[in-house]
């Protein structure tokens, strides 16, 4: 391999293997074909077989146990080659051909800075899960609402030119709440329909509310601001109903989700108070 390559997929994980298992299994091939290579920030410290990286030529382990997955993105982007760096998430499977996608994306819009795409649900039997997903997730579940501005491209779905990253020190969180909003709230952000992910993620119901107050809580913490009208939990619920297309988009199972997704906003709203007047605390390490 030389020192350059097409494309780098960051991985940031704190699960031991083989919770990645399934997530490298769709993503290794693709990489292959694009020479491209996937970096795994590892923040338990076996979240991948030692058998397994010595055959892969094209895997970098970077082992941080503790570290939360926003160290571990920034650490696994400051060492990526690639002239693009993407990001998913350790629980999603990405489209048959994303890697490719990505690349053409770029190549075909020179103007665009990051690209992002769909994000498909994995995980539909609970309503619990349908609730989590949506409230996170639902203004890129397609068909997407692409004139929509309350919602950043999220994490599990984002690449961005290697040149808007830069080569120096990378703070934790700075790609996923400074970096990604800036460019989408400047316009830099390509939506390529062809550019999918499937998050697969099911934490049971009172996790997920602990989830979104940590959740919460990073977002401020890691990125400080003011109290405003934000926190207010209706006005959580109301942006992500709102950029989802509003009442346009009422299928069975956004009616029936609702409900929990304004629990979740109070979670959520609740941890970005916290998160303002105290800090990001345990909260970032507790992510996943």
């Amino acid at each position: 391999m030389t020192d350059a390559v097409p494309l780098s997929v960051v991985l940031a994980t704190i699960e031991p293997w083989p919770d990645l298992a399934n997530c490298l299994a769709v993503l290794e091939p693709q990489i292959e074909r694009v020479g491209g290579e996937i970096i795994v920030g590892d923040g338990h410290g076996e979240a991948l077989d030692p058998r397994i990286v010595a055959k892969a030529k094209r895997i970098k382990w970077i082992q941080r146990p503790g570290a939360s997955v926003f160290d571990l993105r920034a650490a696994g982007a400051e060492a990526a080659r690639g002239e693009i760096v993407a990001l998913t998430e350790d629980h999603c499977l990405v489209g048959a051909d994303w890697c490719q996608q990505i690349l053409s994306a770029f190549r075909d819009h020179p103007e665009s800075m990051a690209v992002t795409g769909p994000v498909l649900n994995g995980s539909t039997e609970a309503l619990i899960d349908w609730a989590n997903f949506l409230h996170t997730f639902g203004s890129y579940f397609p068909p997407v609402n692409s004139r929509q501005r309350d919602r950043c491209p999220p994490a599990a779905n984002l690449a961005f030119r290697r040149s808007v990253i830069g080569d120096g020190p990378i703070a934790p969180g700075w790609l996923e709440l400074e970096l990604g909003p800036r460019l989408f709230y400047d316009g830099k952000v390509y939506l390529h329909e062809g550019i999918t992910v499937t998050h697969v993620q099911s934490h049971g119901f009172w996790r997920t509310l602990a989830m979104h107050f940590d959740n919460g809580r990073s977002t401020t913490g890691l990125s400080p601001q003011r109290l405003s009208a934000r926190q207010v939990p209706w006005n959580l619920y109301s942006e992500s109903v709102r950029s989802m297309g509003g009442d346009s988009r009422q299928t069975p199972a956004l009616r029936a989700a609702r409900p929990l997704m304004l629990v979740l906003s109070c979670c959520h709203a609740l941890g970005e108070v916290v998160g303002i007047l105290a800090g990001p605390g345990k909260s970032p390490a507790r992510l996943r």
